[in-house]
């Protein structure tokens, strides 16, 4: 008899402090599964099992940063290697199969690792779904919306499996007391995917499950909406290069193809129920400019979805910004703020430059080969010609949503009650420094402005930012956009990426673009529009390869990624500045090419490799 101990605390930390309209106690002792199925309330409470594991993100990661970001090109952590923070491990070391930062991620309860967590979370979803059809429930509603749910709760853990793994062993029906584990085999990415697109789409076909919550007690539960972006993001990190090295050129053609179809009736789906991007402000007086639409999105806490039809699934709590990822180093009273991941060069460099009226727009650099191997910039001529000048970078218009999200020397930030302007130069109030045990002061010459409200002042307690955003329609429409410039799809590339860039008021991409500038494009897009919400750490690694002899892997993700650039501001004594870009500062060193996918732990490669004879591990480690 299968017999699970559940514990009240970890059962009610899925909903705690909601109101959760699914259950308010839970079991506790020892009980039998036909025994907690055999109740409508017990039914409940394991369902709250099957949400307890889902990650918080954003600011959630240990020492309060967003390592993925730190972690890619858009960001590096201020600290640098001096503290226990995800990013500083890897910055040093990288991590091994034993005992990996990311992976086995550090938290205030005891250590857990992602992969432990999100497997076991998959077999409590299975065994919920395999009790689900004969459980003592109220309702027959209540029934097939709660199966719904875990059918996309159990996408999800697989969506997040892949992200960081890779292939993995799964089996939608469970493994029974008589399986023989020697016959477990890995998944391939592209079944997986599959496999995803089964659970979704038996999610999205219940009329029970709901498109939307506006029920704040309700908040974290699954809908139809998620459970399109659970298809779309699987399909596209399936078709990418670093899960494609062993298909052919024509298996390759019919996995975009593939995606683009999903990712085009996903986006059909949720703007034909609801969803839109948001260009409109609810507080006109609070934000200004062509990106404040944009900006509004990511700092207002009180949205509601009549503000907001753009995000999807964001978490129920709010981030902590102010105290631990915004700009430091003013010297007033009281000040304890620390820079936190802070924008790279790099991150700068993406904004595209602007003629006067804001009419054209070019890239800064050169797509296809941004920069030398020693990170020098190729600049494309283009931008040259608009009027971007390298030894006065900040004089020439740029994209809107650079203003939205990053902090430069000049900008203004309100403290103490007054807008103060930031000194980024050396020996300014916010200087630059290579100082690793000063926290306040930035490691690049930028501070990051993404998450914070224009009317917080880190003087006055005001800590919380909005919530994390799991998924928005604009991620949705770069998903479809890169699917259908890869399947040869321009127009709809086209498209996309062009309503996205409406909406802050930058032009549209130009006519006649190849297939591989298209594909070029859009993923410049992808990181100047989703930047810093942990997109960019897995794009670059998905459209790498994990050999070191391959192209794209050089060139997506170790050029990169492996040294970043800061700029660094002299203030001249005529009060102008002097501009040095230094790229032998900071330095990253998990950009071997087994660092785009995560170590399995290695206990569980070794039982694996018992059991089946079979290596597990993932490639280089």
């Amino acid at each position: 008899m299968k017999i699970i101990r559940y514990i009240g605390a970890v059962l009610l930390a899925a909903f705690a402090g909601q109101g959760c309209s699914l259950l308010d106690t839970t079991p506790d002792g020892r009980e039998t599964l036909d025994q907690i199925f055999a109740d409508h309330d017990k039914t409940a409470a394991y369902l709250n099992t099957c949400y307890s594991k889902l990650p918080t993100k954003g600011t959630s990661y240990y020492w309060v940063c967003n390592a993925p970001t730190a972690l890619s090109d858009e960001g590096y952590l201020v600290s640098g290697t001096i503290n226990d923070a995800i990013p500083a491990k890897m910055y040093t070391s990288g991590g091994t199969a034993s005992s990996h930062p990311i992976r086995d991620y550090k938290t205030d309860a005891p250590a857990e690792d992602y992969y432990s967590v999100y497997m076991l979370q998959l077999r409590y979803c299975t065994t919920f779904l395999q009790y689900i059809d004969k459980a003592g429930v109220n309702s027959e509603s209540e029934r097939a919306r709660w199966r719904a749910e875990a059918h996309v709760l159990r996408a999800y853990y697989m969506l997040e499996m892949l992200k960081w793994f890779g292939t993995f062993a799964y089996e939608p029906d469970g493994y029974p007391d008589n399986y023989d584990y020697s016959t477990l085999k890995k998944r391939s990415v592209w079944e997986l995917a599959e496999l995803i697109d089964g659970e979704c789409t038996a999610a999205i076909n219940t009329n029970e499950l709901p498109w939307r919550i506006d029920n704040s007690s309700d908040a974290k539960r699954m809908t139809k909406a998620l459970a399109w972006c659970i298809k779309s993001k699987a399909y596209l990190f399936a078709a990418s290069p670093v899960h494609s090295e062993d298909y052919s050129a024509d298996q390759k053609a019919s996995h975009w193809r593939t995606a683009f179809q999903v990712n085009q009736q996903a986006v059909e789906a949720l703007e034909s129920n609801g969803y839109s991007l948001k260009t409109a402000v609810s507080n006109p007086r609070l934000y200004t400019g062509k990106a404040a639409a944009y900006k509004e999105l990511f700092t207002s806490i009180s949205l509601t979805s009549a503000d907001d039809r753009e995000t999807i699934y964001q978490a129920t709590s709010r981030q902590n910004y102010i105290d631990h990822n915004y700009i430091g180093a003013l010297n007033w009273p009281n000040n304890s703020t620390r820079a936190g991941v802070v924008p790279t060069q790099e991150m700068v460099d993406a904004y595209e430059v602007l003629n006067a009226d804001g009419t054209v727009a070019e890239p800064l650099l050169n797509l296809s080969s941004p920069y030398t191997a020693t990170k020098v910039p190729n600049y494309n001529q283009k931008a040259l010609d608009l009027g971007y000048n390298p030894d006065d970078p900040y004089a020439a218009p740029r994209d809107p949503r650079m203003e939205a999200c990053i902090i430069r020397n000049g900008d203004q930030v309100l403290w103490g009650g007054e807008l103060r302007t930031v000194e980024t130069f050396v020996g300014g109030e916010n200087g630059v420094s290579d100082d690793t045990s000063e926290n306040r002061f930035t490691r690049t010459g930028y501070y990051y402005r993404k998450y914070i409200a224009p009317d917080v002042d880190a003087t006055d307690n005001k800590v919380d930012a909005a919530p994390w955003k799991f998924f928005r329609l604009a991620e949705i429409k770069l998903n479809l956009a890169e699917a259908a410039a890869e399947a040869g799809e321009l127009g709809v590339a086209k498209a996309q990426v062009d309503a996205i860039r409406s909406r802050v008021g930058m032009p549209a991409l130009p006519d006649n673009l190849s297939q591989a500038e298209m594909i070029l494009r859009v993923r410049h897009e992808r990181m100047v529009e989703l930047c810093y919400e942990e997109c960019r750490y897995f794009d670059v690694r998905r459209w790498a390869e994990a050999f070191s002899g391959s192209q794209l892997y050089q060139q997506y993700f170790k050029i990169p990624c492996e040294n970043l650039t800061a700029m660094w501001i002299t203030k001249n004594s005529d009060g102008t500045y002097t501009y040095e870009r230094r790229t032998n500062t900071l330095r990253n060193a998990s950009t071997q090419p087994r660092d785009v996918l995560l170590p399995i732990p290695e206990t569980e490669a070794n039982s694996l490799f018992s059991l089946t004879n079979k290596r597990w591990q993932n490639s280089g480690w």
